[in-house]
């Protein structure tokens, strides 16, 4: 896709961080994603109005270390409590939340970014574009194609996971010493066949067959 994308624009980032959460931790064995490289690459030195992420908070409330990190990086954060129905099913999303919001920006700035791979975000992406430059960044492995087709503009985070999660290079590391461990491991435990050299010679002459060389050359034809 070819885009503008220079210093003066306008922009205003919004965070599906469920989203984003639950793709590195299927995709990358849960490792957790680096907010800060991801607002920095969306951003990309333009003039940021404003970025919220949208968490869903638990009942256990761990998320407290989480909001302080991302506001301590230029994200604010909008809470929504997780909801438990009779019967035990659960529900927390963000998605009507996160639209509104969009909308109401779009008269603000230039350009609006969308962190995240849902496609129940299409129709907010086909209406933002009737006002302002709309931008996605996710995982390609996991993003909607149909949301990847309709923005203007899709970084791909699967294509540097090394840029985007936090410890991916030493679990990498780790991956591939384990896989070498392992295969040095099976070739240490194959066993020896000890096999003993053999005196052709010795095989010729003593065949069942009697066959000898010199006194039967007739046989080969001299």
């Amino acid at each position: 896709m070819s885009i503008i994308k220079h210093k003066n624009q306008r922009v205003a980032v919004f965070i599906d961080t469920q989203n984003l959460y639950h793709s590195a931790k299927n995709l990358y064995r849960g490792l957790r994603v680096n907010f800060k490289s991801v607002l920095e690459e969306a951003v990309a030195g333009r003039q940021i109005v404003r970025a919220l992420a949208y968490v869903i908070t638990t009942e256990s409330g761990d998320e407290t270390n989480f909001f302080e990190a991302l506001t301590k990086i230029g994200i604010e954060t909008k809470t929504k409590d997780l909801q438990i129905f009779f019967g035990g099913n659960k529900k927390a999303d963000w998605d009507v939340g996160l639209a509104v919001d969009a909308i109401k920006s779009a008269n603000k700035v230039d350009v609006i970014i969308l962190a995240t791979g849902d496609g129940d975000f299409v129709p907010l992406v086909e209406y933002l574009k009737n006002y302002v430059q709309v931008e996605v960044i996710s995982f390609g492995k996991s993003s909607s194609s149909s949301l990847r087709n309709v923005c203007d503009d899709f970084i791909d985070m699967s294509e540097r996971p090394e840029k985007y999660l936090i410890g991916f290079k030493k679990v990498r590391t780790n991956i591939k010493n384990n896989f070498q461990n392992n295969n040095r491991r099976k070739i240490e435990n194959i066993p020896s066949t000890n096999l003993e050299p053999v005196n052709l010679e010795n095989k010729i002459s003593n065949s069942s067959s009697g066959l000898d060389l010199n006194s039967d050359s007739k046989l080969l034809g001299e």
